[in-house]
């Protein structure tokens, strides 16, 4: 595996990690019982990601990290989605293929 794929990679996971943990912050807003707990899980999982998109930021061009960053929206949508049972209207889904057809084009041209 190349540096750049593997920079592309490391961008992808970091967008799965920021979703985690917005749904973890969201779960901290609506069970106060277990607040700290989920605002803790949410830091681990924000420190995890600066140290890994810091990693990758060391493999591909910061414009195309930054532009693939996006990914963390579509992310955020499908997780709170599948884990708080919220609605994605067509709208909000014809706005994530865009940026999903953005993301492809920019990660074509690392």
């Amino acid at each position: 595996m190349n540096r750049t794929l593997l920079g592309l990679g490391l961008i992808i996971v970091c967008a799965v990690i920021e979703g985690l943990a917005q749904i973890a912050w969201k779960t901290a807003s609506v069970r106060p019982d277990r607040s700290r707990l989920w605002i803790g899980l949410g830091v681990v999982a924000y420190g995890t990601e600066i140290a890994l998109y810091t990693l990758a930021l060391t493999l591909v061009d910061v414009s195309v990290a930054f532009a693939m960053g996006s990914l963390s929206f579509v992310s955020v949508a499908i997780l709170s989605r599948l884990l708080l049972g919220e609605r994605i209207s067509w709208m909000r889904g014809a706005g994530l293929l865009l940026i999903l057809t953005g993301v492809a084009l920019m990660g074509g041209e690392a």
